[in-house]
């Protein structure tokens, strides 16, 4: 098969089983840097992510990003290899990028009220269906009022990360900050998950707190298992297919750790 099937035949597989189109996106733009998509040896791969260590202006990546790209061309050359066009997996040879896990980084409550008591309508409706119902920013985006069962007081997000639907328990705080109800877009424009990230990225810059959109959906995570210490229901909740990863939201209070202090120095 030339390259280009390839690609067409990977790319409606990733369809298919309906991976999130910003995954679908960097899966191709990683392809896109290999020398050759199957045809590979030992030292091309390994050239190639020598090659992938610094940016086009010499500036190093990050390892984060490293081990991302190593995980798209892994789980490409993983798919050749059931459809027959590959014996072996070329990611073999590549060697493994070390990263440092370490616990997210949310909003605080006083950071939260100060980006909320200045905003917009607009933009204080994405701070809340990111902060306050803990959704991504292509969720957000893409939500509109008619996903919005009051009756049932449940948002529901359509078609969120893995192709999946999934139900939001609507909160009294979250009804407030809305406002009233109209149609279409709830944010009031149509817009990109990219955009709309980065729209609200500056106004919380604009307002000191120097952090992305994605720390506001840390704070209702790393909320919501404080307040229930269900690590479970926040994994299903925030949209997360395991516990491995909801995990680094629980960031943990001074009064969550002396709780547990006591009851773990205590005998019976």
């Amino acid at each position: 098969m030339e390259d280009s099937e390839i690609l067409a035949a990977h790319l409606q597989y990733m369809h298919d089983s309906k991976y999130a189109a910003s995954t679908i996106r960097e899966r191709m733009r990683i392809l896109a840097t290999l020398p050759h998509l199957i045809d590979v040896d030992r030292l091309a791969v390994q050239a190639w992510q020598h090659e992938r260590q610094t940016k086009p202006k010499g500036k190093p990546r990050a390892a984060t990003s490293l081990s991302g790209e190593a995980s798209h061309a892994r789980d490409f050359w993983r798919w050749c290899r059931t459809q027959g066009l590959i014996d072996h997996n070329p990611a073999d040879w590549l060697h493994k990028v070390r990263t440092t896990k370490t616990k997210a980084v949310a909003v605080t409550e006083g950071e939260l009220y100060r980006l909320m008591h200045a905003a917009p309508e607009d933009i204080r409706r994405m701070i809340a269906l990111t902060g306050l119902a803990g959704l991504r920013s292509s969720e957000a985006a893409a939500i509109t009022w008619e996903d919005i069962d009051y009756g049932n007081e449940t948002l529901w997000v359509r078609s969120g990360k893995g192709g999946k639907d999934r139900p939001v328990p609507l909160s009294g705080g979250l009804l407030a900050s809305l406002g009233d109800p109209g149609t279409g877009s709830i944010v009031g424009r149509q817009v990109t998950a990219k955009a709309f990230s980065a729209a609200l990225g500056r106004y919380m810059r604009k307002q000191g707190v120097n952090l992305t959109a994605h720390k506001l959906r840390a704070r209702y995570i790393t909320r919501f298992i404080a307040a229930t210490g269900d690590a479970v229901a926040a994994a299903e909740v925030a949209g997360h297919s395991g516990l491995g990863s909801i995990m680094r939201y629980a960031v943990a209070s001074s009064d969550t750790m002396k709780r547990g202090a006591e009851a773990a120095g205590r005998i019976g």
